[in-house]
């Protein structure tokens, strides 16, 4: 389901992110810099995690992760948005 990380290029083992993995992924897609993560680049960023659907689970990441219902993940909601993130398949549990 997510994109998955190439741990040898000999044998093309994969594996999905990690939850810190995830976290830098979702912090990467701040393009602004503001440390908020506004809808379009939730969705960006579940593109480039390999979600077919980046706009359904922008949306549903923004709603379990946005605790004070500003419209964007900041860094207190982070670990919300990373935990809908493994729950949908696109991680690892650490």
């Amino acid at each position: 389901m997510g994109r998955a990380i190439v741990l040898d290029s000999l044998d093309h083992k994969t594996l999905p992110p990690t939850e810190d993995q995830l976290r830098q992924i979702f912090k990467k897609y701040d393009t602004n810099n503001d440390n908020l993560l506004s809808r379009e680049e939730l969705k960006k960023a579940f593109s480039y995690l390999g979600s077919i659907i980046p706009g359904i689970r922008a949306n549903r990441g923004l709603h379990h992760a946005d605790a004070n219902k500003d419209g964007f993940v900041n860094e207190r909601e982070m670990d919300e948005l990373v935990k809908y993130a493994v729950r949908a398949g696109f991680s690892v549990k650490a």
